[in-house]
């Protein structure tokens, strides 16, 4: 168990300033592209992905995130022009860690009845890379959810370096919230820890969207478990998807058990890159919880999903190795409202999908109509991100370069040493290998050198 004093929202002033521009068609020609900080300073990049809100929603000045903005804000960089992918939730993950663009199925959160929303765990068909790579770097063909062998993730990319270069004990991991409360609903195997680890259904086995009481783990923000270059090997997969622990709040301060607290502990476990997943409450996916929130109590959205940032950030911020400069905190979100269909950098179709910001239930929940051409729904939407690091970004500054999130994909690879194979030879996966496509730059890392 670690514990943490809390941080005082008194003692960090709030300054925010916001840019609202419209959604980007093109990437920027600005500082994206320079070298941002020297080889191997960034050591490790964390990111968390809440769920399903607007720029103006989750940073505008109504907005019910006050630790956000008052305290995360003030500490980094805001993202003004950072957007998501797709819609509905799982393709924009798949992105973040593969650079797959949405196919018809990925797109649609793999839902196969759209009565009960159950979703099935089904391979990509024909999964074959498409012939036409100059115009769909590292894209494969066809439909489904669960991607082959073949097609990697940043973990493998940061299982293939030398140890040294990863810089930790661990390559890779992946923290999920609530992973194994009820084994019987989420599988996966037993952790020591509590919960199961790689929990996710046989092959074209169903898996629920809808959280319970007690067990609000969704594996369609989890996506990892959604490429056979992971699942394949069970003791592998155990390994790297695991539980991410709880929080007790005590007259002390908050007390933490499970994997994320042990890890963020020491420098040399900390792993090169992870994902933190929360469950459907304190990601701010369910407006009103079946379960509890960080706190308790049943608020979802936005509230639920600061009160998480509230109890988990201070144990993050106060890591070892986010101290010492050497790791890049990212907080974000999966996607707009999918009304918000907008995109940037110049981001272009996959294969499967001429419209990747169109969920084919879009039409059938009443939210969009059918598209009549390809382009007409191009994205995922305008979402914001705060990245923060504690040498080399500007506390309390804002930035307008539009970024997505094959973007970012892109800069963590960069970070982290990866510079050889993907799709352009240079050590980017699928999209993030774009042509023209930038990186986080000098833009970003703004801070003079210490």
């Amino acid at each position: 168990m670690l514990r943490l004093p809390r941080l005082s929202l008194a003692a960090i002033g709030a300054a925010i300033t916001l840019v609202t521009a419209a959604g980007i068609s093109s990437a920027s020609p600005g500082s994206g592209a320079s070298a941002p900080v020297p080889p191997g300073a960034i050591k490790h990049v964390l990111v968390i992905d809440l769920e399903n809100e607007d720029y103006a929603s989750s940073f505008g000045p109504d907005s019910p995130a006050t630790y956000l903005n008052e305290v995360l804000v003030p500490q980094g960089q805001l993202l003004t022009n950072y957007y998501a992918t797709g819609h509905f939730s799982t393709d924009n993950y798949l992105a973040q860690i593969s650079g797959q663009a949405p196919n018809t199925v990925s797109g649609n959160d793999c839902i196969t009845n759209p009565t009960t929303l159950a979703s099935t765990y089904t391979d990509v068909t024909p999964g074959t890379p498409n012939p036409d790579q100059a115009k769909y770097p590292g894209q494969v063909d066809g439909s489904g959810c669960v991607y082959p062998s073949a097609v990697q993730t940043i973990g493998n990319q940061l299982d293939a370096l030398p140890r040294a270069q990863n810089s930790s004990g661990m390559a890779w991991r992946q923290y999920a919230e609530d992973m194994g409360n009820d084994p019987a609903r989420d599988y996966g195997t037993p952790d020591p820890l509590g919960g199961t680890d790689c929990a996710h259904p046989a092959a074209d086995g169903t898996f629920p969207n809808k959280a319970t009481t007690t067990d609000q783990y969704a594996i369609r923000h989890v996506p990892f478990l959604f490429f056979h270059s992971v699942t394949d090997n069970a003791s592998y997969c155990a390994q790297h998807v695991v539980p991410s622990g709880t929080v007790t709040a005590g007259p002390q301060g908050d007390v933490f058990t499970g994997h994320l607290a042990a890890d963020l502990a020491q420098e040399r476990t900390t792993p090169a890159f992870a994902m933190v997943t929360p469950n459907t409450c304190n990601d701010g996916h369910d407006a009103t919880c079946v379960g509890t929130n960080a706190e308790g109590t049943h608020a979802g959205g936005l509230v639920g999903a600061d009160l998480w940032l509230k109890h988990w950030m201070p144990l993050i911020l106060n890591s070892p190795a986010y101290r010492h400069g050497q790791m890049l905190v990212v907080v974000t979100f999966d996607e707009a409202s999918t009304s918000d269909t907008s995109a940037c950098c110049n981001e272009q179709p996959g294969p499967d999908s001429a419209n990747p910001g169109y969920p084919p239930l879009a039409t059938a929940f009443g939210i969009l109509p059918a598209p009549t051409g390809p382009g007409q729904y191009p994205g995922g939407g305008r979402v914001g991100a705060v990245l923060l690091n504690s040498k080399w970004i500007t506390p309390g500054s804002t930035n307008a370069t539009p970024y997505n999130h094959y973007s970012a994909l892109r800069s963590y690879e960069d970070l982290l040493g990866i510079t050889t194979g993907g799709s352009d030879g240079k050590g980017h996966l699928g999209f993030a290998g774009q042509p023209g496509l930038a990186a986080f730059g000098a833009d970003v890392f703004t801070k003079p050198k210490p």
